[in-house]
């Protein structure tokens, strides 16, 4: 989520900080007589079965799936395809649209219950950087691996990616990307009130029936645990055990929390700095170097760098378990006047929006992203009580940006149109289905205190904090691939912890 300043001159000034590009790929679905001419995962010139126009009746159709070749090259077992669903179900003159799938089969001959991976974002595509050789663990081995580009994402049709969001010849004086992103899809025919977390939870619950499969197990990261959430509300049946990497609980009180908890946990690093022998000593007083470094760069502003970007720059730099350690050193040295350090620590997330990418670009859908948050949280809330609920509780060097941001989101939603969610979708889940809780302590993005709340309406789930650890853990140590083992092969019995302990931590640069 963008912080201080316009949402679209964020995304650029990071984009153009940030090192490296993403490759871009120029499928796009294209718009004829108001329907969606669908494009196809496989080649181009390759007639494939399965994709069928997004205005198709839905009658009969919530759930089928047809293959297709892949989107990407591999030299693993994977079957791609598109599942086929309704786009609002609860319309029975609703069209379809095509949701696309890969599945990665296991290596090993003896196979247990498969694995779904539901990606975060809102918006996130797993299709669209897919590499088998990441998803190389010891429990996909003799699992099947699902992927799905949630409605909206990847290369699913249609996208809701803004492509307006990216253009550099708006004069956001007077115009408003984000608006006429939604105008477009308006006027392609999308129902922006048919994508959210319930409809997606139906999805999952779709293509488990298309696929024939009796029993598989759930794994979801950031936005990816909701829609997990969501599916052991609303769809147990079918579930073996679920696996939440940085949770997301419906029950959040997001819109404040984004602002309180962030600095907490900001507060939470520099007293880590200020506790080590190394980092106290060449680093003091952290945190007032970095709020007299916001309050320069405000009221002076160096190569369109301001106070609010610095401070969202830190704040996304600790959802990464590897930047963590650089970060008091960045600070210091943007204190000192050496800008160009602050490129050490960019990265291309921005809380759990997705960072604005070329027009191309299918690793984000800004428009999906939009009408989630949108529907499923920003209605149950207003800007007049974010404001109350967190005046005089932040230092006033960050308050008026922080409490900046949240306006332009609640202004986004009032013009968005994605309507409202059922007001279930924004309680907490209860659930007795083993459950592995996994979160970072210094994850900005999903905070801790959301894995608490999380857990705490789930009788058979486990709990597992990584100190020093940023956003997403399934990658972050060999300990944690160990624990997610252990817990798939026997998920009624707590892992064992012990390694959490003997984790060797990046010291402070």
């Amino acid at each position: 989520m963008k912080k201080g300043i316009s949402l679209f001159f964020l995304g650029l000034l990071f984009a153009a900080l940030a090192c490296g590009n993403l490759e871009e790929i120029e499928e796009e679905p294209v718009v004829v007589d108001d329907q969606v001419q669908m494009d196809t995962l496989g080649n181009e010139d390759e007639n494939v079965t399965g994709s069928e126009p997004v205005t198709e009746v839905a009658g009969g159709m919530d759930g089928i799936f047809a293959p297709t070749d892949c989107p990407f090259d591999t030299a693993a077992d994977v079957e791609c395809g598109y599942l086929t669903v309704p786009e609002n179900r609860s319309r029975v003159d609703s069209p379809t649209i095509q949701l696309a799938v890969a599945i990665l089969y296991a290596a090993e001959a003896e196979v247990e219950e498969p694995i779904v991976f539901l990606e975060g974002g809102p918006g996130g595509s797993s299709l669209a950087e897919f590499s088998a050789e990441e998803w190389d663990f010891p429990f996909t081995r003799n699992r099947d691996l699902i992927f799905i580009d949630q409605r909206g994402t990847g290369f699913s049709l249609p996208s809701l990616d803004c492509p307006e969001l990216s253009d550099e010849s708006y004069d956001l004086a007077v115009e408003n990307p984000e608006r006429d992103c939604q105008e477009r899809l308006i006027a392609e025919g999308v129902d922006l009130t048919a994508y959210n977390t319930t409809e997606n939870a139906a999805d999952i619950a779709a293509l488990r029936r298309a696929l024939d499969i009796e029993e598989w197990n759930l794994l979801g990261i950031s936005y990816g645990t909701r829609l997990a959430l969501e599916v052991m509300r609303l769809y147990p049946d079918g579930i073996r055990s679920v696996i939440l990497d940085s949770p997301f609980p419906p029950n959040a009180d997001t819109a404040v929390d984004e602002l309180l908890l962030t600095y907490a946990l900001m507060e939470a690093l520099f007293a880590s700095c200020a506790e080590d022998a190394y980092c106290g000593q060449e680093y003091p007083d952290l945190e007032n170097v970095f709020l007299d470094t916001v309050v320069a760069l405000n009221e002076r502003p160096v190569d369109n760098l301001s106070g609010d970007n610095f401070f969202q720059a830190v704040s996304n730099a600790m959802q990464d378990t590897a930047l963590v350690p650089l970060i008091p050193y960045v600070i210091y040295e943007v204190y000192e006047g050496n800008y160009d350090a602050l490129n050490e620590i960019v990265t291309g997330t921005f809380s759990r929006r997705t960072q604005f990418q070329d027009g191309g670009d299918r690793t984000d859908s800004e428009g999906m992203y939009n009408s989630v948050m949108c529907h499923d949280e920003y209605a149950f809330g207003d800007y007049e009580r974010t404001e109350e609920a967190v005046t005089g509780r932040l230092p006033a060097e960050i308050e008026g940006g922080l409490l900046q941001s949240s306006a332009e989101i609640f202004q986004m939603c009032d013009f968005w149109g994605a309507g409202v969610a059922d007001g279930v979708q924004n309680t907490a889940v209860s659930s007795d289905i083993p459950t592995l809780i996994l979160v970072g302590e210094f994850d900005t993005a999903t905070p801790p205190q959301w894995a608490a709340l999380t857990a705490q309406s789930l009788s058979n789930s486990f709990v597992f904090e990584f100190p020093g650890a940023g956003h997403s853990l399934l990658t972050t140590t060999d300990c944690s691939v160990d624990i997610i083992t252990a817990f798939l092969a026997d998920p009624g019995t707590e892992p064992d912890r012990t390694c959490i302990n003997n984790v060797e931590w990046p010291y402070f640069e």
